[in-house]
Protein backbone atom coordinates (compact mmCIF):
# COMPACT_ATOMS: atom_id res chain seq x y z
CA UNK A 1 0.00 0.00 0.00
CA UNK A 2 2.54 2.37 0.78
CA UNK A 3 4.41 1.37 -2.38
CA UNK A 4 1.50 1.97 -4.29
CA UNK A 5 1.37 5.56 -2.81
CA UNK A 6 4.56 7.01 -3.47
CA UNK A 7 4.21 5.42 -7.16
CA UNK A 8 1.00 7.79 -7.67
CA UNK A 9 2.36 11.00 -5.89
CA UNK A 10 5.30 10.35 -8.52
CA UNK A 11 2.90 10.11 -10.80
CA UNK A 12 1.51 13.38 -9.81
CA UNK A 13 4.46 15.09 -9.16
CA UNK A 14 5.46 14.00 -12.85
CA UNK A 15 1.87 15.29 -14.69
CA UNK A 16 2.52 18.87 -12.30
CA UNK A 17 5.87 19.58 -13.72
CA UNK A 18 5.17 18.26 -17.59
CA UNK A 19 1.69 20.89 -17.13
CA UNK A 20 4.35 23.71 -15.94
CA UNK A 21 6.86 23.20 -18.77
CA UNK A 22 4.28 23.33 -20.72
CA UNK A 23 2.68 26.85 -19.42
CA UNK A 24 6.29 28.21 -19.12
CA UNK A 25 6.66 26.98 -23.04
CA UNK A 26 3.53 28.83 -23.73
CA UNK A 27 4.36 32.15 -21.73
CA UNK A 28 7.73 32.17 -24.02
CA UNK A 29 6.01 32.26 -27.14
CA UNK A 30 3.59 34.85 -26.37
CA UNK A 31 6.61 37.26 -25.06
CA UNK A 32 8.64 36.28 -27.81
CA UNK A 33 5.80 37.31 -29.66
CA UNK A 34 4.57 40.56 -28.20
CA UNK A 35 7.05 43.01 -29.53
CA UNK A 36 5.67 46.12 -27.89
CA UNK A 37 3.43 46.75 -25.50
CA UNK A 38 1.96 50.04 -23.62
CA UNK A 39 -0.83 50.36 -20.89
CA UNK A 40 -2.47 54.31 -21.39
CA UNK A 41 -5.31 54.71 -18.77
CA UNK A 42 -7.39 51.45 -19.06
CA UNK A 43 -6.57 50.75 -22.55
CA UNK A 44 -3.47 48.43 -23.48
CA UNK A 45 -1.86 48.30 -27.31
CA UNK A 46 0.07 45.35 -28.14
CA UNK A 47 2.33 44.97 -31.61
CA UNK A 48 2.28 41.21 -32.39
CA UNK A 49 4.30 39.38 -34.36
CA UNK A 50 2.29 37.31 -36.36
CA UNK A 51 4.60 35.48 -39.17
CA UNK A 52 7.88 35.54 -40.77
CA UNK A 53 8.35 37.13 -43.74
CA UNK A 54 10.74 36.77 -47.03
CA UNK A 55 14.22 38.94 -46.69
CA UNK A 56 14.81 38.48 -42.69
CA UNK A 57 11.09 40.47 -42.32
CA UNK A 58 8.28 40.12 -39.82
CA UNK A 59 4.74 40.77 -39.91
CA UNK A 60 2.94 42.17 -37.43
CA UNK A 61 -0.45 44.14 -36.23
CA UNK A 62 -1.89 46.47 -33.33
CA UNK A 63 -3.91 44.18 -30.74
CA UNK A 64 -5.71 46.02 -28.21
CA UNK A 65 -7.35 44.99 -24.67
CA UNK A 66 -9.73 46.36 -22.23
CA UNK A 67 -10.04 43.61 -19.40
CA UNK A 68 -6.11 44.48 -18.30
CA UNK A 69 -4.95 42.15 -20.85
CA UNK A 70 -7.09 38.94 -20.26
CA UNK A 71 -8.26 39.47 -23.70
CA UNK A 72 -6.77 41.12 -26.95
CA UNK A 73 -8.53 42.31 -30.09
CA UNK A 74 -6.93 42.44 -33.40
CA UNK A 75 -6.90 46.40 -34.63
CA UNK A 76 -4.80 46.25 -38.04
CA UNK A 77 -6.58 45.67 -41.25
CA UNK A 78 -3.51 44.31 -42.91
CA UNK A 79 -0.66 43.24 -41.65
CA UNK A 80 2.37 45.18 -41.77
CA UNK A 81 5.74 44.47 -43.15
CA UNK A 82 9.06 45.20 -40.85
CA UNK A 83 12.46 44.19 -40.31
CA UNK A 84 14.28 42.24 -37.44
CA UNK A 85 14.77 46.00 -35.62
CA UNK A 86 12.00 47.94 -35.65
CA UNK A 87 10.80 50.27 -33.31
CA UNK A 88 7.01 51.15 -31.80
CA UNK A 89 5.98 53.95 -29.97
CA UNK A 90 2.19 54.61 -29.03
CA UNK A 91 1.99 58.31 -27.94
CA UNK A 92 -1.92 57.89 -27.12
CA UNK A 93 -4.71 55.55 -27.34
CA UNK A 94 -5.28 57.00 -31.00
CA UNK A 95 -1.62 57.80 -32.40
CA UNK A 96 1.03 55.58 -32.92
CA UNK A 97 4.16 54.77 -35.12
CA UNK A 98 6.26 51.98 -36.24
CA UNK A 99 9.20 51.90 -37.36
CA UNK A 100 10.52 49.43 -40.08
CA UNK A 101 14.37 49.67 -39.14
CA UNK A 102 16.21 52.65 -38.54
CA UNK A 103 18.59 53.79 -41.31
CA UNK A 104 15.79 55.08 -44.01
CA UNK A 105 17.51 55.51 -47.15
CA UNK A 106 16.96 58.42 -49.84
CA UNK A 107 16.54 56.39 -52.67
CA UNK A 108 13.13 54.76 -51.84
CA UNK A 109 12.07 58.75 -50.59
CA UNK A 110 12.70 57.22 -46.64
CA UNK A 111 9.96 54.73 -46.93
CA UNK A 112 9.53 52.58 -43.72
CA UNK A 113 8.31 55.08 -41.44
CA UNK A 114 4.34 54.46 -40.78
CA UNK A 115 1.78 56.32 -38.40
CA UNK A 116 -1.70 55.89 -37.78
CA UNK A 117 -4.35 57.85 -36.01
CA UNK A 118 -6.85 55.68 -35.32
CA UNK A 119 -5.65 52.94 -32.65
CA UNK A 120 -4.00 51.23 -35.33
CA UNK A 121 -6.66 49.96 -37.05
CA UNK A 122 -4.83 51.80 -40.39
CA UNK A 123 -1.33 53.12 -41.14
CA UNK A 124 0.27 55.20 -43.61
CA UNK A 125 3.61 55.88 -44.91
CA UNK A 126 4.63 59.40 -43.00
CA UNK A 127 6.46 61.97 -45.43
CA UNK A 128 9.99 62.51 -44.61
CA UNK A 129 10.76 66.18 -46.85
CA UNK A 130 14.76 65.73 -46.75
CA UNK A 131 16.18 67.10 -49.79
CA UNK A 132 19.80 66.88 -49.45
CA UNK A 133 22.31 64.83 -52.38
CA UNK A 134 25.18 64.14 -50.49
CA UNK A 135 23.08 61.95 -47.94
CA UNK A 136 21.68 58.77 -48.75
CA UNK A 137 21.12 56.93 -45.20
CA UNK A 138 18.70 59.06 -42.98
CA UNK A 139 19.28 57.33 -39.46
CA UNK A 140 16.25 57.98 -36.46
CA UNK A 141 17.54 58.18 -33.51
CA UNK A 142 14.54 57.61 -31.61
CA UNK A 143 10.90 57.40 -31.55
CA UNK A 144 8.79 60.76 -32.23
CA UNK A 145 7.81 62.23 -29.26
CA UNK A 146 5.33 65.76 -28.11
CA UNK A 147 7.35 68.80 -27.59
CA UNK A 148 4.15 71.62 -26.97
CA UNK A 149 1.94 71.46 -30.07
CA UNK A 150 4.53 69.67 -31.87
CA UNK A 151 5.74 66.20 -32.88
CA UNK A 152 9.54 65.58 -32.82
CA UNK A 153 11.40 63.19 -34.56
CA UNK A 154 15.06 62.74 -33.79
CA UNK A 155 17.70 61.51 -36.63
CA UNK A 156 21.21 61.85 -37.32
CA UNK A 157 23.17 61.94 -40.83
CA UNK A 158 26.98 60.88 -41.95
CA UNK A 159 28.18 63.86 -43.34
CA UNK A 160 31.46 65.78 -44.26
CA UNK A 161 33.11 67.70 -41.83
CA UNK A 162 32.63 71.49 -42.24
CA UNK A 163 36.66 71.70 -42.70
CA UNK A 164 36.86 68.45 -45.06
CA UNK A 165 39.18 66.84 -42.90
CA UNK A 166 36.67 64.10 -42.51
CA UNK A 167 32.86 62.65 -42.03
CA UNK A 168 30.99 62.79 -38.89
CA UNK A 169 27.46 62.40 -37.17
CA UNK A 170 25.04 65.19 -36.85
CA UNK A 171 21.92 64.97 -35.09
CA UNK A 172 19.10 66.68 -36.74
CA UNK A 173 15.31 67.07 -36.11
CA UNK A 174 12.30 66.62 -37.70
CA UNK A 175 8.68 68.35 -36.89
CA UNK A 176 5.12 67.19 -37.87
CA UNK A 177 2.39 69.90 -36.87
CA UNK A 178 0.00 67.40 -39.06
CA UNK A 179 -0.13 64.71 -36.76
CA UNK A 180 3.33 62.61 -37.76
CA UNK A 181 1.43 62.77 -41.23
CA UNK A 182 4.56 65.27 -43.48
CA UNK A 183 8.14 66.10 -41.50
CA UNK A 184 9.68 68.58 -42.12
CA UNK A 185 13.20 69.27 -41.17
CA UNK A 186 13.67 71.76 -37.41
CA UNK A 187 16.81 74.25 -37.76
CA UNK A 188 15.37 76.85 -35.24
CA UNK A 189 17.51 77.40 -31.93
CA UNK A 190 15.19 78.76 -28.77
CA UNK A 191 16.73 82.35 -29.51
CA UNK A 192 15.54 82.51 -32.93
CA UNK A 193 12.05 81.99 -32.43
CA UNK A 194 10.23 84.60 -33.57
CA UNK A 195 6.87 83.64 -32.20
CA UNK A 196 4.50 82.55 -29.46
CA UNK A 197 1.74 80.64 -28.80
CA UNK A 198 -0.80 82.48 -26.34
CA UNK A 199 -3.42 80.19 -24.38
CA UNK A 200 -6.44 81.49 -23.14
CA UNK A 201 -9.35 79.53 -21.99
CA UNK A 202 -8.05 76.79 -24.29
CA UNK A 203 -7.82 78.89 -27.38
CA UNK A 204 -4.64 79.48 -28.75
CA UNK A 205 -3.61 82.78 -30.66
CA UNK A 206 -0.26 83.71 -32.11
CA UNK A 207 1.94 86.58 -30.66
CA UNK A 208 4.64 88.00 -33.40
CA UNK A 209 8.07 88.82 -31.06
CA UNK A 210 10.17 91.66 -31.15
CA UNK A 211 14.04 90.93 -31.85
CA UNK A 212 15.45 91.81 -28.38
CA UNK A 213 17.62 90.58 -25.72
CA UNK A 214 14.33 90.75 -23.57
CA UNK A 215 12.85 88.53 -25.46
CA UNK A 216 15.84 85.96 -25.84
CA UNK A 217 15.51 85.83 -22.11
CA UNK A 218 12.13 85.67 -21.66
CA UNK A 219 11.43 82.48 -23.89
CA UNK A 220 13.87 80.98 -22.09
CA UNK A 221 11.40 80.72 -19.37
CA UNK A 222 9.05 78.85 -21.65
CA UNK A 223 7.14 77.00 -21.68
CA UNK A 224 5.07 78.46 -18.53
CA UNK A 225 1.33 78.87 -17.52
CA UNK A 226 1.08 82.28 -15.72
CA UNK A 227 -1.81 83.56 -13.49
CA UNK A 228 -2.63 86.74 -14.38
CA UNK A 229 -4.01 89.60 -12.22
CA UNK A 230 -6.81 92.28 -13.68
CA UNK A 231 -5.76 95.80 -13.85
CA UNK A 232 -7.31 99.52 -15.33
CA UNK A 233 -9.99 97.56 -17.31
CA UNK A 234 -6.93 97.33 -20.02
CA UNK A 235 -4.43 94.93 -18.82
CA UNK A 236 -3.14 91.00 -17.28
CA UNK A 237 0.01 91.04 -15.44
CA UNK A 238 1.99 89.07 -13.51
CA UNK A 239 5.58 89.42 -12.00
CA UNK A 240 7.98 86.88 -13.12
CA UNK A 241 10.35 84.91 -11.06
CA UNK A 242 13.19 86.19 -13.10
CA UNK A 243 14.60 90.23 -13.69
CA UNK A 244 14.83 90.12 -17.82
CA UNK A 245 17.55 92.95 -19.56
CA UNK A 246 15.09 96.13 -20.56
CA UNK A 247 15.25 98.84 -22.86
CA UNK A 248 12.31 100.57 -21.57
CA UNK A 249 10.75 103.71 -23.86
CA UNK A 250 7.46 105.31 -23.50
CA UNK A 251 5.45 104.10 -26.81
CA UNK A 252 2.90 106.79 -25.98
CA UNK A 253 0.01 104.32 -27.66
CA UNK A 254 -0.79 101.02 -26.53
CA UNK A 255 -2.31 98.92 -28.86
CA UNK A 256 -4.79 96.17 -28.33
CA UNK A 257 -2.99 92.69 -28.16
CA UNK A 258 0.56 94.65 -27.07
CA UNK A 259 3.16 92.61 -24.75
CA UNK A 260 5.00 94.20 -22.39
CA UNK A 261 7.74 94.35 -19.87
CA UNK A 262 7.12 97.12 -17.00
CA UNK A 263 9.96 97.41 -15.42
CA UNK A 264 12.45 94.55 -15.40
CA UNK A 265 10.18 91.38 -14.12
CA UNK A 266 6.24 92.80 -14.78
CA UNK A 267 4.86 90.91 -17.49
CA UNK A 268 1.64 92.89 -18.70
CA UNK A 269 -0.85 91.76 -21.91
CA UNK A 270 -2.52 94.61 -23.15
CA UNK A 271 -6.60 93.65 -24.36
CA UNK A 272 -7.41 97.48 -25.15
CA UNK A 273 -5.64 100.46 -26.98
CA UNK A 274 -4.96 103.82 -25.34
CA UNK A 275 -2.61 106.42 -24.66
CA UNK A 276 0.12 106.12 -22.45
CA UNK A 277 2.63 107.98 -20.28
CA UNK A 278 4.51 105.05 -18.74
CA UNK A 279 7.59 103.41 -20.30
CA UNK A 280 8.27 100.25 -21.74
CA UNK A 281 10.09 97.23 -23.34
CA UNK A 282 7.97 95.67 -26.17
CA UNK A 283 7.87 91.97 -25.80
CA UNK A 284 5.63 91.36 -28.93
CA UNK A 285 2.11 92.10 -30.25
CA UNK A 286 -0.83 89.00 -30.46
CA UNK A 287 -3.19 89.58 -33.30
CA UNK A 288 -6.99 89.12 -32.77
CA UNK A 289 -7.05 89.53 -29.18
CA UNK A 290 -10.39 89.91 -27.58
CA UNK A 291 -11.23 91.52 -24.66
CA UNK A 292 -10.27 89.44 -22.12
CA UNK A 293 -12.48 91.05 -19.27
CA UNK A 294 -12.25 92.04 -15.62
CA UNK A 295 -11.27 88.94 -13.79
CA UNK A 296 -8.06 87.24 -13.31
CA UNK A 297 -7.07 84.14 -15.14
CA UNK A 298 -4.61 81.69 -16.18
CA UNK A 299 -2.56 82.12 -19.67
CA UNK A 300 0.19 79.70 -20.96
CA UNK A 301 2.56 81.19 -23.02
CA UNK A 302 4.60 78.81 -25.12
CA UNK A 303 7.42 78.68 -28.29
CA UNK A 304 5.87 78.37 -31.28
CA UNK A 305 8.28 75.75 -33.49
Amino acid sequence: MKKKIIIISSIVIFIGIIGLILLLQKKDVIDENTLYSIKINETILRIERYDYSLGQNQIVGVEKSLDNGKTYEKLTNEGIIVSMEPMFAFLDENQGFIISKANLSSSNEYLGFKVTNDGGKTFSNAIINYDNPDIEVLTITSVPYKENNYLILPCSIYQVKEDKSGYENKNIKFISNDNGITWNLYEKESDNVNKLNIIINDITYEANLEDNETVKEFIKLLPKEFSMNELNGNEKYVYLENNLPTNAINPKFINKGDIYVYGNNCLVIFYKSFETSYSYTKIGHIDNLPDLGNDSLKVKIEKQI
